[in-house]
């Protein structure tokens, strides 16, 4: 069962998690005091293999290793591996898509928008309102208190309690909301520990909007929620940049939108999505209820991270132009460059490879990916190690300040303002 809550407001209701399986893992439970060198020592002596070493500290889940895992390393096919190779994969630097029981909901629907006609910008009074009231000081707090988890591996109790932070962040904002602001929020449940967190605007004339039909599509904004240490997962993971900082990012433009009063005539979404470094499972799961609810998604955009920039680069809002809905993001550069003042710019990543947005766009939607530079360019080299802080040199909250305007404008340039 989920929880939603509405202003003032707790109900219960019956949750579409029917179509899902019970939680099957236990959180991992890690000791902080094991160090690097223990790890280091340890993959010595058994044959540099994360797996091996796996069995050792998580006996109890020593099982799961051996389970069968359809993985797509990015740029390649899809091969039949295990949830052990992993490990060994994460190790490697390689970042994948487990497409385990969802080849069905993957087949031939990629992306297209042939029919969809984006709308001209005419909120620019009100989204500039709105990123007046963005601080930079609650980004620098909130992620602070995200780093400060010892990781927030997808399978860990850390994973656990980082994602219980953030939804008990989003119930704080909801709770300064003014009056006759629609929202409601969910732990969206999965088949490992860390839940998803989905914070949603509600349509201002009800979910079931005689205005559009029976449903109305909703906009979705993301980022996902966990770290991981790619040389082994129980050691520590900060993830400040990946993707602490989307996180944040869009942390703060919903609170600022909640600040506002913000009444869509279409309902938005927020989601901060777990286990996206195990493969995307997380947000593979909230699609695949999505699209067995037949629930309609108009746009959808992903923030990974957003506050890199090296020392001797410009900072640039920029979106990926490999794998996305083309139209959606020629159309999100024209409003990043209305209400960002960065300079916005296309890059490319090679083929297969992203973040959550992938989950929407292979499953149909109109999806798109902004990010803090080009990848090949200004590449982030600290991500996935325990030095991805918040504290580096190249570190720049200003940046990811200007995502969070994006995000804004993106929620109300398509959910619409009420007045």
């Amino acid at each position: 069962m989920k929880a939603i809550f509405a202003i003032s407001l707790l109900l219960p209701f019956v949750s579409a998690s029917i179509f899902r399986s019970p939680n099957s893992q236990q959180a991992l439970q890690v000791n902080p005091q094991i160090s690097e060198e223990l790890i280091d020592h340890l993959l010595a002596i058994h044959d540099d293999d994360p797996v091996k070493v796996m069995r050792l500290v998580d006996p109890a889940n020593a099982a799961d290793l051996d389970e069968p895992r359809l993985l797509q390393v990015f740029g390649k096919e899809a091969v039949w591996m295990t949830e052990g190779d992993k490990l060994r994969l994460r190790k490697q630097g390689l970042s994948f898509m487990d497409l385990t029981g969802r080849e069905h909901l993957f087949g031939a629907k990629v992306s297209s928008a042939k029919q969809t006609t984006w709308p001209d910008l005419r909120y620019q009074e009100k989204v500039k309102e709105v990123n007046q009231l963005l601080k930079i000081d609650e980004m620098k707090y909130n992620l602070g208190n995200l780093t400060s988890f010892h990781n927030r591996y997808y399978r860990s109790e850390f994973g656990v309690q980082s994602s219980r932070w953030i939804y008990d962040k989003v119930l704080q904002i909801i709770a300064n909301a003014p009056p006759n602001v629609y929202i409601s929020v969910e732990t969206f449940t999965h088949t490992f520990p860390q839940p998803s967190v989905i914070a949603r605007f509600e349509p201002t004339f009800g979910r079931l909007s005689e205005r559009r039909g029976f449903t109305s599509p909703c906009v979705i904004i993301g980022a996902h929620q966990d770290s991981a240490n790619y040389k082994f997962p129980i050691l520590p993971a900060p993830g400040a940049d990946d993707d602490g900082s989307g996180t944040v990012t869009i942390l703060e433009a919903f609170r600022a939108l909640v600040e506002a009063g913000f009444r869509p005539e279409l309902p938005v979404e927020f989601h901060w999505y777990a286990a996206e470094e195990a493969g995307l499972l997380g947000s593979q799961e909230v699609v695949e209820e999505y699209v067995k609810l037949q629930k309609q998604v108009g746009a959808m955009l992903q923030f990974d991270m957003t506050a890199y920039v090296p020392l001797d680069a410009t900072p640039t809002v920029t979106f990926i132009t490999t794998d996305v809905d083309t139209p959606l993001t020629n159309w999100s550069m024209v409003l990043a460059s209305e209400y960002s003042s960065s300079p916005v710019d296309g890059a490319k990543l090679f083929a297969g490879a992203g973040s959550d947005h992938m989950s929407w766009h292979r499953a149909g939607f109109p999806a798109i990916f902004a990010t803090e530079g080009d990848p090949f360019k200004t590449f982030n080299p600290h991500i996935h190690t325990v030095m991805d802080r918040m504290d580096l040199k190249e570190f720049s909250f200003e940046h990811a300040l200007e995502f969070s305007k994006v995000a804004v404008g993106f929620a109300v340039e398509l959910g619409g303002w009420v007045n």
